[in-house]
């Protein structure tokens, strides 16, 4: 096979998982049911499983919210 034929293969794969991801609504605020509806996990062969569960999305949800609360605090005492 062609090397183009592979690296146009081999992109195409990991563009699909990247825009997959991207789709997901994951800045709404959803329940778990929805959150159990969505595609959150893919097997890559040879490497495993690319996948985020219902508990470490809420702890990266609230990380990211309590960074935002800090920037906020830090930038109204720069004024």
């Amino acid at each position: 096979m062609p090397k183009e034929y592979i690296e146009s293969v081999y992109s195409s794969f990991w563009k699909f998982i990247r825009e997959t991801i991207k789709s997901l609504p994951l800045k709404e605020n959803i329940t778990e049911e929805q959150f159990d509806e969505l595609r959150t996990n893919f097997n890559i062969p040879s490497l495993g499983k690319l996948y985020c569960t219902k508990d470490r999305f809420l702890r990266q949800r609230k990380r990211m919210q309590y960074i935002r609360k800090i920037k906020e605090n830090d930038k109204s005492k720069e004024h």
